[in-house]
């Protein structure tokens, strides 16, 4: 039988586009985009705070049409945060479904960031599309303390 997942209190501190860059073309209706995405995250342990960043690439064939990252960053409430550490203090895990829901956040803001920065442009169409994030994010983020 499966663990239930650990309650995680937390707040977003900041959402930021740390990247944007554009490419305007024409685009067909029926154009297929490609699209590449990749998430990590890193801890903070003195502010007690995970940060999510995502990164975003629209391409059309080798052009690179769309390039978009974004850091959301959530403050995790003290006992929490002291909850990820494991026994010896030197590692602090943050389980994959946690980690999968900070991207979820991030997957929205982006799709709010693209639809703000294209809008009025010949990409202004261009749609981030759901992204399965149980087959993109499998694994606990384990972090060493000091590093």
């Amino acid at each position: 039988m499966a663990q239930p997942e650990k309650i995680i209190a937390y707040r977003i501190v900041q959402v930021a586009v740390e990247n944007f860059k554009m490419q305007p073309q024409q685009l067909n209706e029926k154009e297929e985009l490609g699209i590449n995405t990749s998430f990590s995250f890193q801890a903070n342990f003195d502010l007690k705070c995970i940060r999510c960043l995502s990164s975003y690439v629209f391409t059309k064939g080798e052009n690179k049409l769309i390039e978009l990252t974004l850091s959301c960053v959530f403050s995790i409430e003290p006992s929490t945060f002291e909850s990820l550490y494991d026994e010896s203090k030197t590692h602090l895990t943050v389980e994959a479904y946690f980690c999968r829901y900070m991207a979820t956040i991030a997957v929205g803001a982006a799709r709010g960031a693209i639809a703000a920065k294209t809008q009025g442009s010949s990409l202004e169409a261009v749609v981030l599309p759901p992204i399965n994030l149980m087959e993109t994010i499998k694994k606990d983020s384990v972090f060493t303390v000091g590093q």
